[in-house]
């Protein structure tokens, strides 16, 4: 078989995946009551306008746009502020869908009673983690919100959003610097909870806002980082932060701090070889790997490393005996893009197109909905 021909086939069997993955997901999204980003609705609406914007047929952005109808009709009190599973999340997610013309907003407009509910909710709460691998999302929902009107001082919104951030930057000194978080029965600090941190950081330096915080918190975080190297097994997460203190190094005014970044990168040479683990493990490394890159762009891994892992994996996901078992298992809980909507997702950046679409989006109405 010569090289087109292959591509040819992969390429149809990527297709034929994906069109059996889109199926599953239109049969059962509306039924799991998981409204967030990484576990829920959220992220499996961002793989169908993804999907419809590599298809063009409009039966997947109409069903994004219900999905996106549901959450808002959803939304209540009980609705959990996290990233994962929650407000930030999903206010993030509707900041990503705007960014990328999958939708229109205004959203300063759209994401009023969101803005107003997670500020209130990060002034009252003692402590802004539930757990030591929460995803920061108040720093990283409070940073996308600036994506319209950043540069502009004289907006008031931005004003609000950016004093909201030095706030949150306090928190993280709290956290990082004085391990507030031990106050609070939480023994350590996981890798995707530093990966966020390092993140927000990063974004933080980027708009130059209270830079000499941000320089002095740069210097909390060797020493959680040296310490997940050594006992994580969790390579896509290892990958990130890698990639992250790469980009945190030309930030480093102290020589003493970069070199000991520098050699802390160095030393991560000998962490488990992607080759070394299961099958199951390497499709949920792609997993991982597909929404890290959403969310901590534009400080991603390499993108051709990526697909190539990914292509050397396709065989594993394609295998019938695979995706009955997956089918099998299927419930609530992996569906989104920590399941099968990031398998699809994944697919889809192999298969990159560059159609346009664009939907439109509601005010959000939560002011009845989401009350103290």
């Amino acid at each position: 078989m010569n090289e087109s021909t292959y591509k040819l086939n992969l390429n149809d069997r990527i297709n034929n995946r994906l069109r059996r993955i889109a199926n599953v997901l239109l049969l059962n999204a509306s039924f799991i009551d998981n409204l967030g980003l990484l576990n829920g609705k959220m992220g499996i609406a961002i793989f169908f306008y993804h999907y419809f914007r590599y298809t063009q047929n409009k039966i997947f952005e109409d069903y994004a746009g219900e999905l996106i109808d549901e959450i808002y009709e959803e939304i209540n009190i009980h609705t959990p502020v996290s990233f994962e599973d929650g407000l930030t999340g999903i206010g993030w997610g509707i900041e990503y869908l705007v960014k990328n013309k999958f939708v229109q907003a205004d959203t300063d407009e759209a994401l009023k009673e969101i803005d107003t509910t997670i500020y209130r909710n990060s002034l009252y709460r003692p402590f802004l983690l539930e757990s030591g691998n929460d995803i920061f999302g108040y720093g990283l929902y409070f940073l996308v919100r600036l994506t319209q009107h950043g540069t502009d001082d004289n907006n008031l919104n931005t004003l609000f959003k950016k004093q909201h951030l030095i706030y949150l930057t306090d928190d993280c000194e709290r956290i990082l610097a004085q391990k507030k978080y031990l106050d609070f029965k939480i023994e350590n600090l996981g890798i995707d909870a530093i990966n966020s941190f390092a993140w927000f950081l990063l974004e933080m330096e980027h708009w130059g806002i209270f830079p000499f915080k941000v320089r002095k918190l740069f210097q909390s975080l060797p020493g959680y980082i040296e310490p997940l190297f050594q006992n994580s097994t969790d390579l896509p997460a290892v990958r990130q932060l890698l990639t992250l203190l790469e980009n945190i190094i030309p930030s480093l005014v102290d020589t003493e701090l970069s070199r000991l970044y520098k050699a802390i990168i160095s030393k991560s040479i000998t962490i488990r070889r992607f080759e070394e683990i299961s099958d199951e493990s390497k499709v949920c490394s792609i997993i991982k790997e597909t929404w890290q890159s959403l969310i901590y762009d534009p400080y991603n891994n390499d993108v051709d490393d990526q697909l190539n892992r990914f292509n050397r994996i396709f065989q594993i996901i394609d295998a019938e005996e695979n995706w009955n078992n997956r089918l099998d298992n299927l419930n609530k809980n992996n569906l989104g893009l920590t399941g099968l909507a990031g398998i699809g997702l994944g697919l889809l950046k192999t298969q990159s197109s560059g159609h346009g679409a664009q939907g439109k989006i509601k005010s959000l109405q939560l002011a009845e909905k989401i009350k103290e």
